[in-house]
């Protein structure tokens, strides 16, 4: 980590912007690792597989009803959904940006609060099915995106999470893809991106605290920002260089390290600093669930809470806020630490019917929110230990049983095993498309072996035409989505 600079000129932070943007841009898939090939392949597999977890969600289904009856003809792009339904480009990044975000099991990054992976990918993967892209350049367009967004991430931090960064940063992001994936001039590229840092939106972090499901929409909405801007920037209409610095420091308070835009990749790529998720909730809590899960190991007697009078969470500093006891969305679920030490009690996991429509009503759970206190973490570490839980349980005989964990798996200093990523692959994917994590394995193998396999070059179109290759059934809620609860 370099000097924070708390107040750089503009100029020099607008040059330095440039001159990273400008190296992203001449990278070319070859010059990434092995490695990073093979986790941006990851990236695609899960943020997909989070898609499909999502599309019998009321909300969801509903709003992708009106998409489908709303595109009429067809279109170039399509619904990851049961049948692929056809629209337009813009119509399908905002079908797919509600869906992959909306459940909290899509990826992140584990050294800023960034989803690059959903800021990147729902415009990206219209536009390369639209275009007729190889799944190359699609992955190109994938990892160099992610990189830029991580680094704007990283570069200009805020003191408070005070503004969302899936409203703040996902245009960054969609803009980005988009621009490498049609290899626009440098210059292009540096006015498409600039540019959307100026058309983040307003969104408060606490409305996904207090669970307001305005907040799944920032991802989609920040889609159509993204191809805005990057069709605005070929017509002579974009950012300036210094625009990020002027929109994130000067005029919203960050602090600034210019460091990280320091054009090489030493420290690796972006993509291999990413965390996935078993549990689908904020990761915030997954040092919480994770801790109970280990006392329950223990003391298998726990599991279910009857016998639990108190909880006591340690919490580190973003889960210390995440303390809702009655939350009243599936997304106020989803960022609320008491919920989730309750439900993975009741549950033995955090898996997404620990989260669900049912659960906010479940007696059992509401009584273990309602015991749950939340007090701050003591001794704190720095990354990756920075996300620590101490969880203690008290009985109802008084005994009292604890457990630590410091640093939740799945980022990169703990990763899950390849086959457990896998399976959850194809456990969200094989209501909707049997094929596509077999495909989606055999796509992991080409990146792997580097640019010269064949099937790169082939249409990311045909990629996923393979991944719904198999038939699979209706959804009840695709029939009927306003028949599902609502919550």
């Amino acid at each position: 980590m370099g000097t924070v600079l708390t107040s750089p000129p503009t100029e020099e932070a607008g040059a330095a912007f440039a001159r990273f943007v400008r190296w992203v841009a001449a990278l070319e898939w070859s010059d990434l690792s092995p490695s990073a090939r093979e986790r941006t392949v990851g990236v695609l597999a899960d943020d997909m597989a989070a898609t499909f977890s999502a599309l019998d969600e009321p909300q969801v289904a509903l709003a992708q009803q009106r998409l489908r009856e709303a595109a009429l003809q067809g279109g170039p792009a399509s619904l990851i959904a049961a049948g692929r339904p056809r629209m337009s480009v813009l119509q399908a990044a905002m079908g797919n940006g509600l869906a992959m975000g909306w459940n909290e099991l899509d990826e992140g990054f584990r050294k800023a609060v960034c989803h690059a992976g959903l800021y990147v990918l729902p415009a990206l993967l219209a536009t390369a099915e639209a275009g007729n892209a190889s799944l190359r350049d699609l992955l190109r367009a994938l990892a160099l995106g992610y990189e830029v967004v991580t680094r704007v991430a990283r570069t200009w931090q805020f003191p408070a999470l005070r503004i969302h960064p899936h409203a703040l940063l996902a245009p960054v992001g969609a803009a980005a893809g988009l621009a490498f994936l049609q290899r626009l001039p440098a210059e292009q590229i540096v006015s498409a991106i600039a540019g959307a840092a100026t058309l983040g939106m307003a969104g408060p972090f606490d409305h996904a605290l207090k669970g307001v499901l305005a907040r799944n929409t920032w991802a989609p909405q920040a889609a159509v920002a993204g191809l805005n801007a990057v069709e605005w920037a070929q017509c002579g209409i974009g950012g300036r260089a210094a625009s990020p610095h002027d929109v994130y420091a000067v005029a919203l308070g960050a602090s600034t390290d210019l460091a990280v835009l320091t054009p090489h990749a030493d420290e690796g790529w972006a993509v291999e600093s990413g965390y996935q998720k078993m549990n689908a909730c904020c990761q915030y809590a997954h040092s919480t669930i994770e801790a109970i899960q280990t006392l329950l190991a223990n003391e298998p007697s726990l599991r279910g809470g009857e016998r639990v009078t108190a909880i006591t969470v340690e919490a580190h500093p973003l889960a210390y806020a995440l303390d809702d006891r009655a939350p009243r969305t599936t997304l106020g679920a989803k960022f609320s630490v008491p919920h989730a030490a309750a439900a993975a009690l009741v549950h033995g996991n955090g898996g997404a019917t620990a989260f669900d429509a049912a659960s906010l009503d479940d007696a059992r759970i509401a009584r273990l929110r309602n015991a749950t206190t939340l007090v701050p973490f003591p001794e704190l570490r720095p990354w990756p230990d920075d996300r620590p839980s101490r969880v203690t349980l008290t009985t109802d005989d008084g005994t009292s049983f604890d457990a630590l964990c410091w640093s939740a798996q799945g980022g990169p200093d703990r990763p899950f095993p390849a086959a457990a990523l896998w399976d959850k692959v194809a456990t969200l994917s094989a209501p909707y498309a049997p094929a596509f994590a077999p495909t989606m394995r055999r796509m992991a193998d080409a990146a792997a072996s580097g640019s010269g396999s064949a099937d790169l070059d082939r249409p990311w179109r045909d990629w996923l035409d393979a991944c719904f290759s198999e038939p699979a059934p209706v959804t009840a809620a695709a029939l009927d989505p306003q028949a599902t609860k609502e919550h």
